[in-house]
């Protein structure tokens, strides 16, 4: 049987990695797998849900200090074949090497000789910086010439594959100028069983109200997320007379400064914090719409969720939602920006027909993410 050594920065709640355990389980039934993470975490909570056929290993092995492990993310970074052999990384082991998610630890794997692939799951962008003391100045020097030998090398790897048409553009735009690098790049929309996620939407739930429309977001906390668009929108439909409720799902999203800037805003009797739930999937199927109000995204496997419940979304155009809703048939498409956000949701609060427009073709949409052909693909991919 083929060796698979699969690489991901964690194993927290998100959708690529819940996509990457179901992918795991499947495919250590024909091939031996293991699952490389940085470190043992409490955070990483989908590692029960992992096949005990799959073998977990560590980068580090042993906690240690801050300081310890920025000397190590340099040795890595700066000298791979050295990192690798200290942390007993070794490419005879394995057969095939996937990083399935785009990191600085994609570095590791750049001066190995078997086949590697990369998964690109984010939109890459160009940092902006901005330093002003002497040890500012220094950290932004050093980072930049840690990314560029990181994205050096994505070179070395001899598959990329990229979860949408905007991811692949922005990682030939950011990374090569616009000229296609000499690589098998290919699109690969994610998809995950969706009849599991049919299922667990039936899960009985007593806290919303239906007397007027819901609804949801499912996020988490990071800069490109926005969920400042989303609050400033509800602000202002809220001046404008309009009377609706909209819940925010996710890890961190009901933390006190959030609950504080809701109250001086006054509009915290129109937004429920739930912050991370386990089964988010009946509050999407009981809410009118599921939202993405993102700045960047490569593919957002919540909408392609929320569609299959039957739920329709509204989605800013930043990347690869774009796909999902195909350029606006199967759900809203709005303008990438705080004033997008608060047109959509004006749009369906001032004309409630749009639900049953965006709702009839649902399941023409999701038909599209077939999961099975999906895993099809990547076997093919990886040749099992």
């Amino acid at each position: 049987m083929k060796r698979i050594l699969f690489f991901n920065d964690s194993l927290e709640m998100g959708g690529t990695e819940v996509l990457l355990v179901d992918l795991l389980n499947n495919l250590s039934k024909e091939a031996h797998i293991t699952l490389l993470l940085p470190e043992a975490s409490e955070k990483n909570i989908l590692i029960d849900k992992i096949s005990p056929a799959v073998s977990i290993k560590y980068v580090y092995t042993k906690k240690s200090s801050h300081i310890v492990k920025k000397i190590w993310e340099n040795i890595m970074i700066f000298f791979p074949r050295f990192f690798a052999k200290q942390k007993g990384i070794s490419e005879s082991d394995y057969d095939e090497i996937v990083c399935f998610k785009e990191t600085f630890s994609a570095r590791i794997f750049a001066k190995m000789s078997i086949p590697k692939i990369l998964w690109i799951h984010n939109i890459l962008y160009k940092r902006k910086y901005e330093a002003n003391s002497f040890r500012e100045k220094f950290s932004v020097w050093l980072n930049k010439k840690q990314l560029k030998r990181v994205e050096q090398s994505y070179n070395n790897f001899d598959k990329v594959i990229c979860v949408s048409d905007a991811a692949k553009e922005a990682y030939i735009s950011v990374l090569h100028n616009q000229k296609t690098p000499n690589q098998g790049i290919q699109v690969l929309y994610n998809a995950i069983d969706l009849s599991k996620v049919k299922e667990k939407a039936k899960e009985s739930i007593i806290d919303i109200s239906h007397d007027k429309i819901n609804f949801i977001l499912i996020t988490r906390v990071s800069p490109e997320k926005r969920t400042d668009r989303l609050i400033n929108s509800i602000m202002r439909l809220k001046e404008d007379g309009y009377d609706f409720h909209t819940y925010i799902i996710g890890d961190g999203m009901d933390n006190q400064a959030m609950k504080d800037e809701l109250n001086q805003k006054g509009i915290s009797d129109m937004i429920t914090l739930k912050g991370r739930i386990e089964n988010p999937f009946p509050y999407i199927l009981q809410c009118n719409w599921s939202l993405c109000v993102s700045e960047r995204e490569s593919f957002s496997l919540v909408l392609l969720e929320s569609m299959a419940i039957g739920t329709p979304v509204i989605t800013t155009d930043c990347g690869g939602p774009r796909n999902i809703v195909d350029n606006g048939k199967y759900g809203i498409l709005v303008e990438n920006s705080a004033e997008g956000v608060y047109k959509g949701m004006k749009s369906v609060l001032d004309d409630h027909s749009l639900s049953v427009k965006y709702s009839s073709e649902l399941k023409e949409a999701v038909a599209r993410f077939d999961y099975h052909n999906w895993l099809r693909n990547v076997r093919e991919i990886l040749a099992i």
